[in-house]
């Protein structure tokens, strides 16, 4: 398939395109320095969206351009809707217009939380607690508004982790806590915490096997099978770097976040998709990566 891929840049990007090309797609990759995705929509300027896919012409759009983080939402909240929500009803629009497939990069945090309950991807959500969440969610909204139901998949990613991901506030725990360990840094822990995280090879396997197979509407994306607390990720952490765990600080979760994510993978399982990397391997291949990052958690370039 020939296919256009937003925010190509990002962590999932850098990872989904090479995934893609090794199984024979043809990609077009493209970024922020390509276009900005919240341009247009005032008649008669077309939107950015619609001049990429009329210049290169997909058979499948897939979408992951935007900004991730639940911090960096409330931070910036109208950047956030423009990025999330505003870039997505334009995709969404272009891709109908032109009879185009559609697959939708969304997150776990649209699902809001729902307690320590298994949760299938065909749970109603709840509100989400942050503005990040909702504006993934209302990106779902405005695809499911424009786009025909055969030609939309939306996926709501869970816990990916890997080399490349930037360390620091904001950021992905797992992260934050192997470049903390190794600096020698306290390792703050929501007490409670349990998530099941998923390495970013087998992350993006599952995605290019649901685009490939073309199974329609909303897949859970992340695996359910290695339930983890967040201290003993921190463990984890401190064991890998030689750091003592008393570098650890186990506090209460503030009350804006969902403690335990229990997510259900059966239906991404059901089309072959196994993964392949356990979080002690992946662990240890994400760390010989992080001691390469500068002094402000950020891999080299």
């Amino acid at each position: 398939m020939k296919m256009l891929v937003t925010g190509a840049g990002g962590f999932i990007g850098t990872n989904l395109v090479p995934e893609l090309k090794q199984y024979g797609h043809e990609v077009c990759a493209v970024d922020i320095n390509d276009g900005d995705l919240t341009i247009g929509g005032i008649t008669p300027l077309p939107t950015m969206a619609t001049y990429l896919i009329d210049k290169i012409k997909p058979d499948i759009v897939v979408h992951l351009a935007g900004l991730v983080g639940r911090l960096f939402g409330e931070d910036n909240p109208k950047k956030t809707i423009q990025a999330n929500a505003l870039s997505t009803t334009y995709i969404a629009q272009a891709c109908a217009a032109k009879g185009i497939r559609l697959a939708y990069a969304s997150t776990s945090e649209a699902f809001g939380d729902q307690g320590d309950k298994y949760v299938p991807d065909t749970a109603s959500p709840v509100l989400p607690y942050n503005i990040y969440g909702l504006s993934k969610r209302w990106g779902e909204e405005a695809a499911r508004l424009y786009m025909p139901e055969d030609k939309l998949q939306i996926f709501r990613l869970s816990m990916p982790y890997g080399p490349g991901l930037p360390a620091g506030r904001g950021r992905a725990a797992l992260i934050t806590f192997l470049w903390n360990a190794h600096h020698r840094k306290p390792l703050t822990v929501h007490r409670g915490g349990k998530r099941c995280w998923c390495w970013i090879g087998d992350t993006v396997c599952g995605i290019r096997m649901l685009i490939e197979d073309g199974g329609r509407g909303l897949w859970i994306v992340g695996r359910d099978d290695n339930e983890v607390t967040m201290l003993e990720v921190a463990e984890m952490a401190c064991d890998i770097t030689g750091a003592p765990h008393s570098l650890i600080l186990e506090v209460e979760p503030p009350s804006n976040q969902t403690v335990v994510k229990r997510l259900m993978a059966q239906r991404l399982k059901g089309i072959g998709w196994k993964p392949e990397i356990n979080l002690a391997e992946g662990i240890r291949r994400t760390f010989a990566a992080v001691k390469t990052y500068d002094e402000n958690g950020r891999p080299p370039q």
